[in-house]
């Protein structure tokens, strides 16, 4: 009597159909990695145009009805902070505009009450475009804050 060994193996089929799993499988890791990646960016800008947006709305509390603005709002251009994470610096670059309804608050007309518009356009890899019609003239921003913020005596 003989002893009929069957050995399995996998066949082709098989091995394609595992390597087809495996593959799927690690697009969708990294599809996911990569998203999540993008969210965290975007939320990291957002997070530091908000702080900037703050800063001058404070700026904006403490000012004196009347008397001229700084020169630091005639700035077009502000980088308000560096941020290193894991030896790694990011630099922020905001685009801004700030503008008065009636220019009571900065001494330019008589009046009481004013209406502070600042706007914060920034560039992002991804998202669609926010800016249209946005005031600060960078067409190469995808990316905006407006404030208002009514000042008065």
């Amino acid at each position: 009597m003989g002893v009929c060994l069957r050995i399995r193996a996998f066949s082709i089929v098989e091995l394609v159909i595992a390597l087809a799993v495996i593959v799927v499988g690690f697009f969708t890791f990294f599809s996911v990695f990569s998203t999540s990646s993008q969210h965290a960016i975007q939320t990291q800008n957002r997070a530091a145009a908000n702080m900037l947006a703050q800063s001058y709305m404070d700026e904006f509390k403490e000012h004196i009805f009347g008397t001229p603005s700084p020169e630091s709002w005639n700035q077009e251009i502000d980088e308000p902070l560096r941020m290193v994470v894991k030896d790694r610096e990011t630099n922020f670059v905001f685009h801004k505009r700030i503008e008065f309804k009636t220019g009571a608050f900065i001494g330019d007309s008589d009046g009481d009450t004013d209406v502070v518009t600042l706007v914060v356009t920034w560039r992002e890899a991804a998202g669609s475009d926010q800016t249209t019609g946005a005031p600060t003239g960078h067409p190469e921003d995808n990316k905006m804050l407006k404030v208002e913020m009514p000042v008065w005596r």
